[in-house]
């Protein structure tokens, strides 16, 4: 799996929590995994798996924090405002430029706007990038 498409795991993964209790999440999550398509040559391996499951469970923890950085960026939106797609783009850029130090800023955010061109709508990269910008030149 590399890691563009781990990203996308986590971000589906994300975007599905918004829509679950933590029980059923943890079951979705199983589903998921399971049945999740990569090309055939980047099957998810139990070591892949696992490494989604840990930085899934990491970003949960700090959701409070990052729903913060995120909610103060964000002149006149709350977060319950924000397109479910983007606020789970975000919340995956912003663990990753600022919780993970495996991952430079620069990656997070650039793989954070490739998400919201696939994922979000049509303003939604451009969103995402105003956002990100504003948190991680704090």
């Amino acid at each position: 799996m590399t890691r563009h498409e781990m990203r996308e795991c986590i971000f589906c993964l994300l975007f599905q929590n918004e829509f679950y209790t933590t029980e059923e999440f943890d079951e979705q999550m199983g589903n998921f995994l399971e049945n999740f398509h990569f090309p055939e040559e980047h099957e998810i391996s139990d070591k892949d798996e696992q490494e989604v499951r840990d930085k899934v469970a990491r970003m949960l923890a700090f959701l409070p924090d990052i729903d913060e950085k995120i909610s103060s960026s964000t002149k006149g939106w709350k977060i319950d405002r924000i397109a479910k797609a983007e606020l789970a783009i975000l919340r995956l850029a912003v663990y990753e430029a600022l919780y993970d130090d495996a991952v430079p800023v620069g990656v997070a955010v650039n793989e954070a706007v490739e998400l919201a061109k696939q994922y979000g709508d049509d303003n939604g990269a451009a969103f995402v990038n105003g956002i990100l910008g504003k948190i991680v030149n704090e």
